[in-house]
Order: structure tokens, then C-alpha cells, then sequence
């Protein structure tokens, strides 16, 4: 049986310090290329370049479907258009969202699997992120703007060259650094940071890695966790 470690944390939302929020410890932020990866590992006839342009047309197919208002229901979920908001007389919406709804099978697989209580101490979790140009808390990033994140163990220390903090597009895969002169304050508990220069629009993760260890010395090896929610770059 597959196994998902947890911390309990403070809840930021409330003043009782004995109510606690569950945190999943994420192992691993996969991307296309793990996918892929795994795909050629299979044995079923599909190189991992073979795989990366199966995946890559699968996306390109699936974004035709929602800009063109259809929805689509894949063994992964189901995905639609939506227009978020209300509107008065005379107003009128200036863009679209899009709802993924995971399907029966991811949600049965994840209540499938056991749970373990983890030391907080020993661990890194991200509670918010918080967009200060906006005002939004885990919805949007601006590049070249303010943004507040606050989590357990997430200082940025040590020497490894993984070490720091960087978005990434959940369209390409690709990294934007935050380069070392961007972090403004560095706490166990809190980091603020400039964003880093990254294209309007795009839907991005935020991961940090780090040696921090709450003592003297670092950790032997880096600690990374990715938040589990997708930013907006404006």
C-alpha cells in the first residue's frame, strides 16, 4: 500500500493554538519529462522522445477543446471552461477560467492510501503565498513584484547548487530563479521576495530547496517542497 507522510501545523486562519492544519510532505514534483520517462520504462514500444511528443499533442489537443468552450472528460478528470464572477447591467466578463475536476479514479486511488504522521521539526511545508501587488494569497504572482511566503524550515541555507527558490510553468517545465540579491528577508518562517521575470499569463509552481536544519550545521542533503497550488504570473 502506497503511503503519504504528513506534518500538523499551525492554522494560520485562526488564534487556537490547538487547532492544527494537515500538511501533505511532498517527496517530488513530477514534470512532462518524468512522465515520459516512465512511459519508456513501460515496455510498450514508446521512446521517452516518442512519449514527450505524445504528451505534448495530448496538451495541444485538449487546449483546442476548453478555448473553444467544449469540455472534455479524461481518466484523469474532467476539464471545462467557466466565467468566474457577477456581473451588473451594462457589465460585461473580460475573460475565461478553466475547472478540473479530478476523476473517480484519482480520488478512489488517493483514499486508498495510508497515512503517516511525520515530526513537523524535521520537516519543510509552505502555508501561503501571498502576492503583495495584488493582495492575493495563493492565486497570483507578479513578476518584479513583492511576494510574502510563510511555511516551517523554509530559510534558504546551505552550499549545494540546488539550493534556492524558483518557479516553475506547469506548460514547459521551465525555471525561473530567484536570484540570491531578490531575497529580501529570510526567515525559518517567512521569506520575502522579488519574482522573478517570467511570461504574463502563465500558470506557475512555486518550489523551495534547502539545507536549512534549525542548528548550527546544514543537512548533508538539500530538502525541497513544492506548494500544491498553481500561481498566475500578472
Amino acid at each position: 500500500m502506497k503511503t503519504i507522510d504528513y506534518v500538523l501545523a499551525n492554522n494560520p486562519l485562526t488564534k487556537n493554538e490547538n487547532e492544527r492544519l494537515a500538511r501533505v510532505v511532498n517527496q517530488r514534483t513530477h514534470t512532462d519529462s518524468d512522465l515520459a520517462n516512465a512511459l519508456a520504462s513501460r515496455n510498450i514500444g514508446v521512446s521517452k522522445p516518442e512519449a514527450l511528443a505524445l504528451i505534448e499533442a495530448i496538451t495541444e489537443i485538449l487546449l483546442e477543446w476548453i478555448a473553444n468552450g467544449d469540455a472534455a472528460t479524461l481518466t484523469l478528470g474532467h476539464y471545462h471552461a467557466t466565467i468566474p464572477g457577477t456581473f451588473k447591467d451594462g457589465e460585461y466578463p473580460k475573460e475565461a477560467d478553466c475547472k478540473i475536476t479530478p476523476s473517480k479514479e484519482i480520488i478512489e486511488a488517493v483514499k486508498k492510501v495510508s497515512l503517516r504522521h511525520v515530526e513537523a521539526r524535521l520537516q519543510i511545508h509552505i502555508d501561503y503565498i501571498h502576492d503583495v501587488q495584488t493582495n492575493t494569497s495563493n492565486e497570483k504572482v507578479t513578476q518584479g513584484g513583492t511576494v510574502k511566503i510563510t511555511g516551517h524550515n523554509i530559510k534558504i541555507a546551505g552550499d549545494n547548487k540546488e539550493i534556492g527558490i524558483e518557479f516553475i510553468s506547469l506548460e514547459t517545465g521551465s525555471t525561473y530563479k530567484v536570484p540570491a540579491g531578490y531575497i529580501i528577508t529570510n526567515h525559518p518562517s517567512e521569506l520575502l521576495i522579488i519574482a522573478p521575470k517570467m511570461p504574463a499569463g502563465e500558470q506557475v509552481i512555486l518550489k523551495i530547496t534547502t539545507q536549512y536544519a534549525n542548528t548550527a550545521k546544514f543537512l548533508k542533503d538539500p530538502r525541497s517542497i513544492t506548494f500544491h497550488k498553481e500561481l498566475t504570473v500578472v
